[in-house]
């Protein structure tokens, strides 16, 4: 698995301007509240089209709201996904991202305390059932399922606490359903090797942004959002003005 650190360069890609009668005209089809306004609220969603469901990160408080969306001028809540009795006795913290892909809802879900190991919650759009849990890296932000289905990958943040006495590393974590529960499903990509006196720290562009107290490469490094087409992954490290660049291969 080869993992390539690249100073990022913020383009704008601009196609021909649309002619005046091809602007795309937006309205308002329904809402939903949360309800929980300054204290939890509606944040990362997520469709099904299978069920014709919206998945909806209730941020602040590790659940998921479900809503029924076949008559979108409507949106209905079914029921809320309580992540914290699901996987007990795990002590986990919020919900940070989810994710469908064919009849599966993949749940990014930080740790408690935070900077520990977080999991990714596995359910059934369907009977909402929980199907397995995961392990992730320290503050699992985004995940995201690959095109065809077969792999799901968190971008694993890594944040210290306030003092920076506790700092993990960032890492991505990569998931092959195929092999769920078996030895070896789960792996984590660490930046270990681009640390000083690593082998690959000769390959960590300058203009990369280490500049946390006392850390090393792979804390500092903290990925936040990612992409794949399936063989590669894109991962952006937002403190650090750079993108990771892996071979899923």
């Amino acid at each position: 698995m080869r993992v390539k650190v690249v100073a990022a360069a913020l383009a704008v890609l601009m196609s021909a301007a649309l002619p005046a009668s091809a602007d795309p005209q937006l309205r308002v089809l329904g809402t939903y509240e949360s309800g929980l306004f300054n204290v939890g609220g509606a944040e990362i969603p997520t469709y099904d089209p299978l069920t014709r469901r919206a998945f909806v990160v209730n941020a602040g408080s590790a659940t998921v709201d479900v809503l029924d969306l076949s008559d979108p001028s409507s949106p209905t809540k079914v029921r809320s996904l309580d992540i914290v009795a699901d996987l007990a006795p795990r002590s986990v913290g919020a919900a940070n991202s989810l994710d469908t892909r064919f009849g599966i809802l993949a749940v990014a879900v930080e740790a408690d305390p935070k900077q520990d190991d977080g999991y990714i919650a596995f359910y059934s759009t369907i009977t909402l059932r929980l199907l397995g849990v995961a392990p992730a890296g320290a503050l699992p932000d985004m995940i995201t399922f690959s095109e065809n289905g077969l792999y799901v990958l968190t971008a694993n943040e890594g944040e210290p606490d306030t003092t920076y006495t506790n700092d993990p590393e960032g890492t991505v974590t990569i998931v092959d359903l195929l092999r769920l529960g078996q030895h070896g499903f789960s792996r984590t990509v660490r930046f270990t090797d681009f640390n000083v006196g690593g082998p690959r720290n000769a390959e960590l562009p300058s203009a990369v942004r280490i500049y946390g107290p006392g850390a090393s490469v792979a804390q500092d490094l903290e990925p936040e959002y990612i992409t794949t087409d399936g063989e590669t992954a894109w991962v952006t490290l937002q403190e650090n003005n750079a993108i990771a660049v892996i071979d899923l291969k």
